[in-house]
């Protein structure tokens, strides 16, 4: 697989960057593996994203079609503690139109150095009330997504104020340079795997509007939701242009400026 790797030069930025800012980004992202853009969403924004939401995770009160459960583990009932959609861009109007704001693109390309194709958006819901069963195991986003090189940006926008309390996202600085690393199952019959860290993760709580922007390969997960609402958050996924996925080109998938023209 190839490595991911830094753009070599700070030219790279061009004119869609935004100066000292855009380098500064830069450098924490390729440094850390995650950087954290606050004011990403109007407080109408996050208003409407979190209708748009609840629309795409629940009919008459159970999951809708598409939901998948983070937590389910197989041969038993689902929890429904851990809850992803992805692609609600292609049937909801309010998703759509976070896909294809111009002010997102350029700088991620920044952070990238050079154009990038929209891969997925998704949605992640955090449900009230059903403890560990809400945590996030630590991954790598490429575990998952087997694009090479795995240089992916996830912006993954908070709908609710993320705390401690229930469940901010966690990351461990530096993991994107690890290379790919081993997954485990963390129980029996658990659809997900598990990553293990000799270094400990760093919480990142942040408002509802603030995004937390990190690294395909960039160690990560979150605790469980202990506070009796739920933890609600919408991302967009961008990965560089010329990536595959699973050995493929990606020419299926749109390039992201074009889709803001």
């Amino acid at each position: 697989m190839t490595p991911s790797r830094q753009p070599a030069d700070a030219a790279d930025l061009t004119s869609t960057s935004t100066g000292a800012t855009a380098a500064a980004d830069r450098e924490a992202f390729w440094r850390d593996g995650v950087v954290r853009w606050d004011g990403v969403l109007t407080p109408q924004q996050v208003a409407d994203l979190r209708i748009s939401v609840e629309k795409a995770f629940f009919s008459a009160g159970r999951p809708a079609e598409g939901v998948r459960d983070l937590s389910e583990r197989q041969g038993e009932p689902l929890d429904l503690a851990l809850l992803q959609k992805v692609d609600l861009w292609q049937s909801d109007a309010t998703c759509e139109a976070q896909v294809r704001r111009p002010d997102l693109v350029p700088r991620v390309e920044a952070l990238l150095g050079g154009p990038v194709r929209l891969f997925r958006d998704h949605s992640f819901y955090k449900a009230a009330g059903k403890g560990e069963r809400s945590r996030l195991v630590l991954h790598q986003d490429n575990r998952y997504w087997h694009l090479d090189p795995p240089d992916a940006v996830t912006v993954w926008m908070a709908l609710d104020d993320a705390t401690l309390e229930n469940g901010c996202v966690q990351y461990v600085h530096g993991s994107h340079r690890w290379g790919r690393v081993e997954h485990t199952r963390p129980e029996e019959g658990a659809v997900l795997v598990e990553a293990h860290s000799d270094q400990e993760p760093v919480a990142y709580p942040v408002p509802a509007g603030s995004a937390l922007v990190h690294h395909a390969n960039t160690l990560h997960g979150s605790g469980p939701n202990l506070t009796s609402g739920p933890r609600r958050a919408y991302a967009l996924v961008f990965v560089r242009a010329d990536a595959t996925v699973r050995g493929r080109p990606m020419t299926d998938f749109p390039l992201a400026a074009d889709l803001v023209k």
